[in-house]
């Protein structure tokens, strides 16, 4: 049993939260009608929740595009280099002996690093490509808990891509656009991508995420344990920009390896960051990164991208509850990858 026919739902899922909204139609043109969050962290009787916000009775399913982030997903962009009809060869090999997965036990996909589109390996051969995926069992696992959750995945995608997607559409695709870092920090690792004029031009996984970072900082102030440091990095009355190379010490380093190395070879300077740590935007992580790189913060204005893209909003209070952390579920709803970002 589903929910009415005529909505249409889409839901960003992670460990910490669950984001729905309810649009007029399944792509654009479209209004969202209402908006729901859940703590996962924090609140019971999700499942009734959820039904609650479409309408489900007794024991049916919201059924919804979900933009989902399992544990140890892959956003890779790699230069496909492999003989003629070997390119399929070079992805299962550069899976099994660079990333360390076994390729049967791997879902993988990938998408031309240009604009996202399904790529024909034999057509991209000597070009970048985006090498995407999640261990099998990741993604069970997140289809299970959204069953739990009373959501019925009809569509399941890799939130990453969609944020990946939405940013090259608002920097655009002409020369001179400005080019860019998005980090999406995890757990024990961080994503590290450089989107700029040729789409995704890097994306590498740093071995250094919010549990390193939790780690630093408990040593920094003699804490008693990471979980009271975790509280601290994410508490808005702690300025933590004094010591923030101390405790983002390792993370710099690799990103200005990164960094480094990329405008040197493209001859282009990476000037905007856009920073997720597990979700969540977190104002001294993102001004100290950018102090500590030399970077300005990229200034987004959500509302007016998703006008521009034909998705508006029922209600000026629906609006108000956004900021950029609310980019990837409204991926969801836009058809990118088509070739024709925004300008």
């Amino acid at each position: 049993m589903i929910s009415a026919k005529k909505n249409n739902f889409i839901v960003e899922y992670r460990p910490s939260s669950i984001r729905a909204a309810r649009i007029s139609s399944a792509t654009a043109p479209a209004v969202v009608e209402s908006l729901l969050e859940i703590d996962l962290d924090g609140e019971a009787d999700v499942a009734d929740k959820v039904r609650d916000f479409c309408g489900a009775k007794g024991n049916a399913y919201m059924h919804a595009a979900c933009s989902v982030y399992p544990d140890q997903r892959l956003v890779r962009q790699i230069v496909l280099d492999a003989p003629r009809g070997k390119e399929a060869d070079f992805v299962l090999t550069y899976l099994r002996e660079t990333v360390g997965v076994d390729p049967d036990e791997f879902s993988t996909y990938c998408l031309s690093a240009q604009d996202g589109t399904d790529a024909d390996l034999s057509a991209f051969n000597k070009k970048n490509v985006l090498l995407c995926g999640a261990p099998k069992p990741s993604v069970v696992e997140v289809q299970n808990r959204l069953v739990d959750s009373a959501i019925y995945p009809d569509r399941l995608e890799i939130g990453t891509i969609g944020i990946i997607g939405a940013l090259r559409d608002m920097l655009g695709a002409q020369e001179g656009s400005p080019t860019m870092l998005f980090l999406e920090i995890d757990t024990d690792s961080t994503n590290a991508v450089i989107v700029g004029e040729q789409g995704v031009e890097m994306a590498r996984c740093i071995d250094c995420g919010a549990r390193q970072i939790a780690s630093a900082l408990k040593e920094e102030m003699n804490l008693k344990d990471e979980s009271a440091a975790e509280r601290i990095l994410l508490s808005k009355d702690f300025d933590l920009g004094p010591i923030a190379p101390k405790i983002l010490r390792k993370l710099i380093r690799e990103l200005q390896s990164s960094i480094g190395f990329f405008e040197v070879q493209s001859g282009s300077s990476v000037s905007q960051l856009f920073c997720l740590k597990q979700g969540r935007s977190l104002p001294w992580l993102q001004a100290s990164v950018c102090e500590l790189l030399n970077l300005e913060q990229l200034s987004l204005s959500l509302s007016d991208w998703l006008a521009s893209r034909q998705l508006s909003f029922a209600s000026e209070e629906l609006t108000e509850k956004l900021d950029g952390t609310w980019v990837g579920i409204f991926s969801l709803a836009l058809e990118l990858g088509k070739g024709e970002p925004s300008s």
